[in-house]
């Protein structure tokens, strides 16, 4: 247990700035928002009639539409949780991922942990542990902070929506990094893992967007992890969806349960 820890330490410590700038970059945002939604709010009636006059088909493509832009919920969720929030999510769950085996594997320096007298199950689990507990970190962190922020600046804010948005962007942030931690243990190049990654992301961004546009197939919408991060209803309405819980839960588990398998038994040549 006490080479398990360290282990966990170390990887946390390798990854630690850039858990800090995507975390402080977030947090700058919603600071930003917060500043700024006082003024934007004596506008927001225009906002909103605006935001009648477009499809609904449109809105729900891009999980906008319960939007009201008079409220803070509503406001964040447009700008934010709509876009720069999952986007920083992404990119540190899978720079995570990729460097945690991939990327070491390509630079040859996991050399040195396997050649120390560690199992290499202990060396998978430290490494997806830590990754878990670092994206997970930054999930809570950059969500939750958004209860401070407004208080300190006077905005009303349902405090009971954020924690409800706060656990669906965790679910959704450690599904991203636990699917690319399996590509990490099956390939030796990071850059490997970021193109599956992205063609995989692009793809079910583009398949939630026309499953709102084309009848015919909205049951793409079932495919993609987009579909399930509903933040305008957790944040907006309060809801907090059991099935998005689960196909993030699920698809976390699968994906780090084949990365285990492939990497303990998988030859690797530095």
């Amino acid at each position: 247990m006490k080479q398990l820890m360290s282990l966990i330490n170390k990887e946390i410590y390798v990854r630690r700035w850039s858990l800090i700038s995507f975390s402080v970059g977030s947090i700058a945002f919603l600071l930003l928002y917060v500043l700024i939604f006082p003024s934007f709010q004596q506008e927001s009636a225009k906002f909103n009639e605006l935001l009648q006059s477009y499809p609904k088909a449109v809105l729900k493509a891009f999980n906008i539409e319960n939007l009201q832009f008079s409220s803070i919920e509503g406001y964040i969720s447009a700008e934010h949780f709509s876009f720069v929030w999952p986007l920083l999510a992404i990119f540190l769950a899978i720079s995570t991922a990729g460097n945690a085996i991939a990327g070491e594997i390509e630079k040859a320096t996991i050399a040195i942990t396997l050649s120390m007298p560690i199992k290499r199950a202990k060396i998978y689990i430290a490494k997806a542990v830590s990754g878990l507990l670092a994206i997970g970190g930054f999930a809570l962190l950059t969500t939750l902070s958004l209860i401070p922020l407004s208080k300190i600046n006077n905005v009303s804010l349902n405090y009971n929506h954020v924690f409800k948005v706060s656990m669906l962007a965790l679910c959704f942030a450690l599904a991203i990094y636990c699917l690319a931690m399996m590509f990490s243990a099956i390939y030796s190049e990071k850059s490997k893992v970021y193109f599956w990654m992205g063609g995989i992301l692009v793809s079910m961004y583009v398949a939630n967007i026309v499953s709102g546009l084309i009848n015919n197939l909205k049951n793409l919408e079932y495919v993609s992890l987009f579909h399930y991060f509903a933040a305008d209803k957790a944040i907006v309405q309060g809801q907090l969806s059991l099935q998005s819980v689960l196909v993030f839960i699920s698809l976390s588990l699968i994906s780090l349960l084949i990365g285990y398998a492939v990497f303990i038994k998988r030859d690797i040549s530095v």
